[in-house]
């Protein structure tokens, strides 16, 4: 006697896909079998991107327009996860890129709400969706990509007007409105860049400025958000935030400055010059390549860390090179 739905879901949550392929050749009805919240087996492959069993449930006839009880289909859960593969292989399946959940959110806005530019512009180079859409609250693609604080997406979506800076939801908050509530810095600089001060002074429904809904939270980002927001909101409305390159600068000069501050401090110790070294130098390696690709303050500006390292080596190798090695070579 084989097990029953139930069985099935669990060997989908414990990853067993052995023993899920051996369920659905036995009984394949156990592709519709719906668990908590209405999720099917595909629901649950998709939300734990594996590919070989979507693959294995999609070639066995599983429906990939089947709805959870919040309305979602797998192809959601595929597009929040990022997945590509996925995606591709739902659609080649029949999974019908229309369908929206009971909140009205398509799949671009679930795509949004991974984190995924990739799957977000996949799905936009099918030409079944606009970044402008909304669901049924009136929330675009913009507002989830910063209630995520996720800026990477926002500033995607920012680039070449995909979305409307100014466009607000049901309750008259805009993008900033949302960001500013969640304590995000970086999402409200970049915003800010786009749209420059005028926004501060834009109310919701309920009178509140995004300065406003910033004082209510009590995080530490809410503290610094609102130390920003109150600097700029005194600003002339139509000016535009500047950015700050002094720190930038530093970062791209700072191995070199570092290695030769290193160099010259072994020097002077003389013969413990070689231990000193030997332990800064591993100690400056690590601090550099411990970075990100984008600086970690609030104007998320492009870390050059790494071109600074390179511009180092090549700077100390042609000193020494110049200084030492080739004046020896021609006094000798």
């Amino acid at each position: 006697m084989y097990p029953t739905g139930g069985d099935m879901l669990d060997c989908l949550q414990r990853g067993d896909i052995d023993q899920c392929i051996d369920l659905i050749q036995h009984d394949r009805s156990v592709l519709k079998q719906k668990g908590w919240g209405g999720f099917t087996p595909l629901h649950y492959a998709a939300l734990h991107g594996n590919r070989a069993l979507v693959d294995n449930l999609l070639s066995n006839g599983a429906d990939p327009n089947l709805t959870s009880d919040a309305g979602q289909t797998s192809f959601h859960f595929a597009c929040r996860q990022g997945n590509i593969y996925n995606m591709h292989q739902m659609m080649r399946h029949g999974a019908d890129l229309r369908l929206v959940d009971l909140q009205g959110k398509t799949s671009l806005h679930h795509a949004v709400m991974g984190g995924s530019i990739v799957a977000i512009h996949y799905l936009w180079e099918t030409g079944m969706f606009r970044y402008s859409d909304t669901d049924m609250q009136h929330v675009s693609s913009l507002h989830l990509a910063a209630s995520t604080s996720n800026t990477e997406v926002v500033r995607y979506l920012l680039r070449h007007q995909r979305c409307a800076v100014e466009a607000v939801d049901h309750q008259g908050a805009t993008a900033l409105h949302v960001a500013a509530e969640r304590g995000g810095v970086e999402v409200c600089w970049t915003l800010l860049q786009k749209a420059g001060y005028r926004m501060l002074h834009q109310k919701n429904h309920n009178g509140l400025t995004p300065l406003d809904l910033s004082r209510q939270g009590k995080t530490f980002r809410h503290q610094q958000l609102t130390k920003l927001l109150s600097r700029y909101i005194n600003e002339p409305i139509h000016h535009m935030p500047k950015e700050s390159h002094v720190l930038y600068y530093w970062t791209l000069l700072s191995p070199a400055v570092s290695g030769a501050g290193i160099l010259l401090v072994a020097s002077a110790v003389g013969g413990y010059g070689g231990l000193l070294c030997g332990l800064l130098f591993p100690w400056l390696a690590r601090v550099i390549f411990t970075q990100f690709h984008r600086m970690t303050t609030y104007q998320r500006l492009p870390n050059p860390i790494y071109l600074g390292t390179l511009i180092a080596g090549l700077f100390h190798t042609l000193l020494c090179f110049y200084g030492k090695i080739l004046l020896n070579i021609l006094y000798t």
